[in-house]
C-alpha cells in the first residue's frame, strides 16, 4: 500500500520544494531571512530587454521566468539556486541563462548560480525532512575574465545536504571577476603611490620608514609602506558609517596634519591594528610629500568599497606578498586562498568542539606562529564561523572574543602583522575589540638578549610585542614601541597552523649568497654577529624534530608540538622533502611517535609550481595534518590531488572528501604521497611485504623480498674517494681515448651511453701523492662489478643497477655493490631492471624532482630487491643465461617503460621462467607497468609520456 497515494500523481510541486528549500536555508546564515532570501519571487531580475549583459545576450535565455530562490544578503554577491526534480534535463541551462542578469533595484549582476536536481523521494515525502534529503548539484559562475565556468567539470555532480547547499552559496557568493579588477587596482594604487613617495619623501624619511618596518630602504619596501596606507584606506571606507569615525575627505587635497588627525580620532574608538603602524609611517613624512601620496589613494577608495574589497580577506595579502623585500632569507611565501581554505577547513574539521555551542568555541586556542599574511588564520576564521552558523548561530557574536582570545598570530615582519589584524577585523569591521593577540615578535640582538622571532617559545612562556597590534576598548595607547609580554604556555593550544619558512642555515637555496654565515637568520638586514648569536639560541632549544639540513620550518615543529595541548591538532604546509627527505627523518620519527589520525595531502601532477600549494615557491609542497596523541596502532591517510584547489568551493569540498587510508603506510616509509593509482600503492605496498598482488587479478603470489644491505654491501660515498686528503685517495678525471687506467671508474651519468645493461667506466681514479696504500685497501674493499643509480633520472635514463666487464670503481652517480656472492650480481641486476625493480626504486627513492628518484648511498642498504638466496642453482643458472640473451639489447628509458619490448622481454623471463609464476600474470602487469608509467612524478611532463602517441 503507497500511504501516500497514487505514486503517478505527486503531492509536492517544484514550487512547493523550492519553498521548503528556502526555508531550510534561512536557518543556516544568520543574514539569511525573508527579506534577502527569496523563493519563487516575480520581478526581482530584470528581463532580456532590460539587460546589456553581453554574457546574458550570447546565451539562450528562458524569458519571463521567476528564480526558483533568491539569495541576495548585503554586502555579498547574489547568488540564484534554480531547481528541477531528477531527470532534471534543463535545470543547468535554466540556471546558466541567469547568469550576468542585473537584479532589479540594487542592479547588482548575478555571477554566480547552482543547479539543483531535486530527488524524486521530494516528490511524495514530507516538505518538514528537507533538510535531510541529498541533492545533486553544480556550481555556474563568471570566472575573472567574466567567462562562465562550471564546478566540478562538466557532466560531474556534487552530493550534498542542505548545509552542503549553504556553503556552495556562500562560496558562489564571492566573484572571482571583483577579486581580480581589485588586485588590478590595488596593483596600479601601490605602483603608482610607491612612485610618488620615492620622488616626495626625500632618502632621510625612507630610511627612517624602512626601519620602522625593520627592512632595508629601497623600491619594495616603499610599495610595502604605501600598500600599508592603502590598507589603512580601504579600513577605513568600511567603517566610516559609524558613530564617532570621521569621513575619508575625496575632493579636497589631504594634509598630514588632517591626516593624522583623523586617524587618532579612529584609534581613540580603537583599530590599533589597523592604524597604529600606519600612524608611525606617516609621521615621518615630510609635509609635501603626504598630498601627493595620499590623494592617489583616496581616488582609488570609492571604487575599491564599491567592489567589496574588505570583504574579500585575502585580497590584499596576494598584493603584500610580492612586496616582502626578504622572500629569499625568510622564505615567507604566501599560502593561496584555496589551499588556505583546504588546510583550515581538514584542521577545523578534525577539533572535538560542539559549534551550536558558544562558550566553547569562545574558550579555543589557534595560533600560527609564522601568520604573514593572515591567509590561514582568516580561513579558520571562516570556517568556524561558517560551521556555527550552520547550527542557527550568528557568528557576528563570535567576533570580538575571536579577536582578542581565539586567534594567535606572530611574524617578525610588522607589514605581515599589520595586514593580518587587518584581515582578521575585516570580517566584521564594524565591530570593535580589547587587546588582541597578533604581534610582531623581536628578531636579532636587543637590549634584553637575543631573539629568533616566535621560535623564542620554544624555551619560553613569556617574551614581549614590537609594535603591538591591539588595544584596550577605552582606547588608551599602551607603549607599544616598547612593546608588552606576550604569554604563550606550554600545552595551551587547540590548533597550530602554519606555512613556516622553509629557509636552511646551511645555505642551500641556491637565491642565497655563499658568504651568509647563516642564510635562516639573515633576514631584516642583520648582520653576522646576529646569525650568529641568533642560531646559537636556536641550538639551545633541544629540538626534537627540528634538523639543520631540513630547515626552520623543522623548528617550527617543534614549537608547534610544543604548544599544542594532548588532542590538539596541528596543521602545516611543508616542502615535499619532509615527506621522503634524509633530513627530516627526524621529523617525521616524532610525528609517528606523538600523532596519530595523520592526513598528508599532496599534488600529483608535474611542474614544481603546479605542486605547491603557495604561492612563487617553485617546488612541490604537502599538507599535514595530524592530532597529537600516542596511539600503538597509527592511521595515516593520504589525498593525492591532480591539482591544486581552483576555487574556494573546491577545497572546502575536497576537505570533506573520505581520503585513502594507507592499511600498510606509515609516516617513515611515505612511498605513496604524490601517487595518483591506488593499484600502483598497494601493488608497491604487497611487494614490500613478500606478495605480488597485481591489479584486475585476486591472484596472489609470495616473492622472496630482502633488504640489498642483507645479501650485499655498499661502496664508498663519493667524497672519501675524491674528497681532499685524507679522506680520499683519489682524485678523478675522465678517460683520455683508448686509456687503460690503473684505477678504472664509472663516475657520471651519461643516459646515452647507458641503455645497455653492461656500461663501460667513464673515469679514471688517479692516487694522490703519499696515499698509495690507502687506494689500493680502498680498491680492494669496494672495487665491483655492479653499480647502483643513486640519482635516477626517470624520464631519461633507463638502468636502475648497471654491471662493468671488469671490476671499478663507483662515483657520484653510480655508486658501487658488492655481493656476498657473486653468483647473485645478475639477479640483483635482473630484478632491478624489471618493472617490479624500477617500481621500488622509484617507491623508495625521494621524488622531490619530477622525473626523478634519488636513493642515497646510505639509504642502498635498506632497498627492497628479490632475495636471490631463495634461488637454486638452475634459478640462478637461467638467470644467467637471461642476462646473456639481453646484454646486447638497447632499454628505453624508465618512463616509456610501457612500449620497451625488452623490458617486457625481462619481466616474463623472471616472473614466469626464473619464478615460475603463471603466465596470466603478464596481463596484470601489463597494465600495472602502464599505470606506474602514468604517473606524474615518473614521466615530469616529458612528451613521451603514456598516451600522448608519441612515436620516435
Amino acid at each position: 500500500m503507497n500511504i501516500h497515494g497514487d505514486s503517478s500523481r505527486p503531492r509536492n510541486t517544484e514550487p512547493s520544494v523550492n519553498v521548503a528549500l528556502a526555508n531550510a536555508l534561512k536557518r543556516l546564515h544568520p543574514d539569511w531571512n525573508d527579506d534577502t532570501l527569496h523563493a519563487e519571487r516575480t520581478n526581482v531580475i530584470q528581463s532580456v530587454s532590460e539587460s546589456h549583459s553581453a554574457v546574458q545576450k550570447s546565451t539562450p535565455k528562458l524569458t519571463g521566468k521567476r528564480p526558483d530562490i533568491l539569495v541576495a544578503p548585503p554586502r555579498r554577491q547574489p547568488v540564484i539556486v534554480e531547481t528541477e526534480f531528477h531527470p532534471a534535463r534543463t535545470v543547468e541551462q535554466e540556471a546558466i541563462a541567469r547568469l550576468g542578469l542585473p537584479l532589479k533595484g540594487s542592479g547588482e549582476d548575478i555571477e554566480g548560480v547552482l543547479s539543483v536536481i531535486l530527488p524524486e523521494s521530494l516528490k511524495h515525502g514530507n516538505l518538514d525532512e528537507v533538510a535531510n534529503v541529498t541533492f545533486q548539484y553544480a556550481t555556474h559562475y563568471l570566472d575573472r575574465d567574466g567567462e562562465i565556468s562550471r564546478w566540478p567539470g562538466e557532466n560531474d555532480w556534487l552530493e550534498g545536504k542542505v548545509e552542503d547547499l549553504a556553503d556552495a552559496i556562500e562560496f558562489v557568493s564571492i566573484s572571482p571577476k571583483r577579486i581580480a579588477t581589485s588586485t588590478t587596482i590595488l596593483e596600479v594604487v601601490v605602483s603608482q603611490s610607491a612612485e610618488r613617495l620615492i620622488e616626495w619623501a626625500g632618502e632621510d624619511a625612507l630610511k627612517k620608514i624602512a626601519t620602522k618596518l625593520h627592512q632595508e630602504p629601497g623600491t619594495q619596501t616603499i610599495r610595502m609602506v604605501t600598500a600599508i596606507f592603502v590598507s589603512a584606506f580601504v579600513f577605513h571606507a568600511a567603517i566610516e558609517e559609524q558613530l564617532q569615525i570621521p569621513q575619508i575627505p575625496r575632493d579636497v587635497s589631504i594634509s598630514k596634519f588632517e591626516l593624522l588627525s583623523l586617524w587618532e580620532e579612529i584609534l581613540e574608538v580603537n583599530y590599533w591594528p589597523v592604524f597604529g603602524i600606519a600612524k608611525e609611517l606617516l609621521e615621518e613624512l615630510p609635509v609635501i610629500a603626504v598630498p601627493r601620496v595620499m590623494d592617489r589613494i583616496a581616488r582609488s577608495i570609492s571604487s575599491l568599497a564599491q567592489l567589496g574589497a574588505m570583504s574579500y580577506h585575502d585580497l590584499t595579502g596576494r598584493m603584500f606578498q610580492t612586496l616582502i623585500t626578504d622572500r629569499k632569507f625568510l622564505a615567507t611565501f604566501y599560502t593561496l586562498p584555496e589551499s588556505a581554505c583546504l588546510l583550515a577547513e581538514l584542521a577545523v574539521n578534525r577539533l572535538d568542539v560542539d559549534w551550536s555551542d558558544k562558550t566553547a568555541i569562545e574558550q579555543l586556542k589557534i595560533a600560527d606562529f609564522a601568520c604573514g599574511t593572515g591567509a590561514l588564520l582568516s580561513a579558520v576564521q571562516r570556517s568556524i564561523c561558517r560551521k556555527y552558523r550552520r547550527t542557527g548561530g550568528d557568528d557576528m557574536e563570535l567576533h570580538s572574543v575571536m579577536m582578542e582570545n581565539v586567534l594567535i598570530g606572530l611574524d617578525i615582519m610588522p607589514a605581515a602583522t599589520h595586514l593580518t589584524c587587518s584581515i582578521l577585523s575585516s570580517f566584521y569591521p564594524s565591530l570593535a575589540y580589547g587587546e588582541c593577540q597578533i604581534h610582531t615578535m623581536p628578531y636579532g640582538i636587543e637590549e634584553d638578549g637575543t631573539h629568533i622571532g616566535s621560535l623564542d617559545f620554544l624555551t619560553e612562556d613569556y617574551s614581549y610585542s614590537l609594535f603591538a597590534s591591539g588595544e584596550t576598548l577605552t582606547g588608551t595607547k599602551t607603549n607599544h614601541t616598547q612593546g608588552y609580554s606576550v604569554t604563550l604556555k606550554v600545552g595551551s593550544c587547540d590548533l597550530v597552523i602554519m606555512n613556516p619558512p622553509f629557509t636552511r642555515p646551511t645555505g642551500h637555496e641556491g637565491a642565497i649568497k655563499t658568504d651568509t654565515p647563516v642564510p635562516s637568520f639573515a633576514g631584516l638586514g642583520k648582520g653576522e654577529v646576529d646569525q650568529r648569536a641568533m642560531s646559537a639560541k636556536l641550538k639551545k632549544s633541544q629540538p626534537e624534530f627540528g634538523h639543520g639540513n631540513a630547515g626552520l620550518a623543522s623548528n617550527f615543529m617543534d614549537l608547534g608540538h610544543r604548544k599544542l595541548k594532548d588532542g590538539g591538532i596541528l596543521a602545516l604546509v611543508l616542502p615535499f622533502a619532509a615527506v621522503q627527505g634524509k633530513a627530516w627523518g627526524k621529523a617525521r620519527k616524532m610525528l609517528n611517535d606523538h600523532y596519530d589520525d595523520i592526513h598528508i595531502v599532496s599534488i600529483a601532477t608535474t611542474g614544481g609550481k603546479d605542486q605547491a600549494f603557495s604561492a612563487d615557491t617553485g617546488m612541490a609542497e604537502v599538507l599535514v595534518v595530524a592530532k597529537k596523541q600516542r596511539s600503538s596502532k597509527k592511521s595515516i591517510y593520504c589525498s593525492n590531488l591532480r591539482s591544486r584547489p581552483v576555487s574556494f568551493l573546491d577545497a572546502a569540498e575536497e576537505a570533506k572528501r573520505q581520503p585513502q587510508e594507507v592499511l600498510s603506510g606509515n609516516i617513515l616509509e611515505a612511498g605513496f604521497v604524490g601517487v595518483l593509482s591506488n593499484s600502483v600503492i598497494k601493488s608497491a605496498q604487497n611487494i614490500l611485504q613478500g606478495k605480488l598482488v597485481l591489479p584486475r587479478s585476486t591472484d596472489q603470489f609470495l616473492i622472496p623480498i630482502i633488504a640489498l644491505g642483507d645479501i650485499a654491501l655498499r661502496g664508498l660515498y663519493s667524497l672519501d674517494i675524491n674528497g681532499e686528503p685524507p679522506r680520499g685517495a683519489f682524485k678523478n678525471r675522465k678517460l683520455e681515448e683508448n686509456e687503460v687506467p690503473e684505477y678504472p671508474a664509472l663516475w657520471n651519468h651519461d643516459a646515452n651511453r647507458e641503455r645497455m645493461m653492461v656500461v663501460q667506466p667513464d673515469s679514471s681514479c688517479d692516487v694522490n701523492t703519499g696515499y698509495e696504500q690507502k687506494a689500493v685497501d680502498d680498491w680492494k674493499r669496494t672495487a665491483s662489478r655492479l653499480h647502483w643509480n643513486a640519482d635516477f633520472r626517470l624520464n631519461s635514463q633507463s638502468l636502475s643497477m648497471c654491471i662493468t666487464l671488469d671490476e671499478c670503481i663507483g662515483g657520484t652517480a653510480w655508486p658501487n655493490v658488492i655481493v656476498n656472492d657473486n653468483r647473485h650480481e645478475i639477479v640483483l641486476l635482473l630484478w632491478s631492471n624489471s618493472t617490479l625493480g624500477l617500481l621500488m626504486h622509484w617507491w623508495k627513492g625521494t621524488r622531490q624532482q619530477q622525473g626523478r628518484s634519488r636513493v642515497s648511498i646510505t639509504a642502498m642498504s635498506g632497498f627492497p630487491v628479490l632475495d636471490a638466496t631463495t634461488l637454486t642453482s638452475e634459478q640462478l643458472d637461467l638467470c644467467q643465461s637471461i642476462f646473456n640473451e639481453l646484454k646486447n639489447e638497447t632499454f628505453l628509458p624508465a618512463n616509456e617503460s610501457y612500449r620497451d619490448n625488452i623490458r617486457k622481454q625481462l619481466d616474463r623471463a623472471l616472473l614466469c621462467d626464473v619464478l615460475c609464476f603463471p603466465v596470466s600474470v603478464i596481463e596484470s602487469l601489463d597494465l600495472l607497468r602502464d599505470q606506474w608509467c602514468a604517473e606524474p612524478s615518473v614521466h615530469g611532463g616529458k612528451k613521451t609520456r603514456i598516451n600522448t602517441g608519441y612515436l620516435d
